[in-house]
């Protein structure tokens, strides 16, 4: 029974029917529902000489990262945590209404949640629990066959988000983060006639109609060049001060940059980005005439993941040796005179170089072994 016990009311609960039987939809604050809310780890008990629980771990980097996101100024959580009240003396629903117990005892937590406890543990300490509303679904006495069902079916059955879909659809949004503006790049980089990329990034992460030679995803070739931009630590900063500001870049100045190791930031800020696509091109132009045989093409990694990023790290070495001259990086002979010295005979297709993220160190490694020093 819950008389005497403190508790919270949810009015207007709606009841869902559906085939494996009815749960409540409702909404609670962040914080309301942390206070009525626990987690069931599966781990190994010893007692019982057998696993137990339904969840996975909190893994600290993705509660981070969702934090970030809820702080920002146009957060949204459309989607509901899920969960059981399977303990009866710990609730009491009743006509549209559905109260609650709260209590500090973990024995006495009423909610167990089955999804979305990285969504809601995110709000643990953060400023915004109190006022973010949350969509919850409660299945009442759930045993945990049916608890491991619907977690299971929930994380097997949803289809990943292509990546490179997710940088396409930042050219929707009304401020330019940083982002958007490496997503500008790329589209023209695949879309311009002459462009050594032409009809080669593939745009949605799969070939199609604007990327029928498509070699690299757009998301791979994006990330190289948003490391030369921002760090992602200050993603949230830079979304609130350019939803604030209407779209003013100028503001992010309040933003602490170190721009010896962002060496694109000040061109993103002061809204040049056509000077980051000059640098680029004449860079990647370089590397289509010092490489002709190799550039684009799918037998070589030099257009591939591996090989981009190699020489996306590279990139930086030619930008230290003229101490970031903009006239000096948007010449082609710059970095082609310093290639066909050094840079020419290096093995881009080896073994060593084929694996993913150790391929790229290791070509790198090769690379930076025989670029000159001043």
């Amino acid at each position: 029974m819950i008389e005497n016990r403190p508790t919270i009311k949810i009015n207007n609960v709606i009841e869902v029917e559906q085939p494996l039987g009815t749960f409540l939809v409702a909404k609670m604050k962040a914080s309301e529902l942390l206070k009525i809310s626990y987690r069931d780890e599966r781990t190994f008990n010893k007692d019982l000489s057998r696993y137990t629980g339904t969840q996975r771990s909190l893994k600290p980097s993705k509660l981070k990262s969702i934090k970030e996101f809820i702080e920002t100024r146009d957060a949204t959580f459309p989607n509901t945590i899920i969960g059981t009240l399977s303990d009866a003396s710990l609730y009491d629903y009743t006509n549209g209404v559905l109260e609650i117990v709260v209590s500090d005892d973990i024995d006495e937590k009423a909610f167990q949640v089955i999804d979305g406890q990285h969504r809601l543990w995110a709000f643990q300490d953060s400023p915004v629990a109190e006022d973010f509303d949350l969509l919850v679904s409660f299945f009442l006495n759930a045993d945990v066959e049916d608890q491991a069902y619907i977690f299971s079916i929930i994380n097997t059955t949803q289809t990943k988000l292509e990546p490179s879909l997710v940088s396409d659809l930042t050219e929707l949004s009304k401020i330019t983060t940083p982002e958007n503006c490496v997503h500008s790049i790329a589209k023209v980089f695949n879309n311009r006639i002459n462009s050594p990329w032409r009809n080669s990034i593939k745009m949605l992460g799969k070939k199609d109609i604007t990327s029928s030679n498509g070699i690299i995803s757009q998301y791979s070739f994006n990330k190289s060049i948003l490391r030369y931009i921002y760090n992602s630590n200050n993603s949230t900063a830079i979304r609130n001060i350019l939803i604030d500001s209407k779209n003013n870049r100028l503001k992010l100045e309040s933003i602490k940059i170190n721009i010896e190791e962002f060496i694109f930031w000040n061109y993103y800020k002061n809204s040049e980005e056509e000077k980051i696509y000059k640098i680029l091109e004449a860079y990647f132009n370089s590397l289509k005439d010092v490489f002709p045989n190799k550039w684009c093409n799918p037998t070589s990694i030099l257009c591939k993941t591996s090989g981009y990023d190699a020489f996306m790290r590279l990139f930086r070495d030619f930008y230290n040796y003229c101490n970031g001259d903009f006239n000096t990086l948007i010449n082609k002979d710059f970095y082609m005179n310093i290639m066909l010295k050094n840079l020419q005979n290096v093995d881009i297709d080896a073994d060593s170089n084929k694996l993913g993220a150790a391929g790229a160190a290791s070509l790198y490694k090769m690379l930076k072994n025989e670029f000159p020093t001043k």
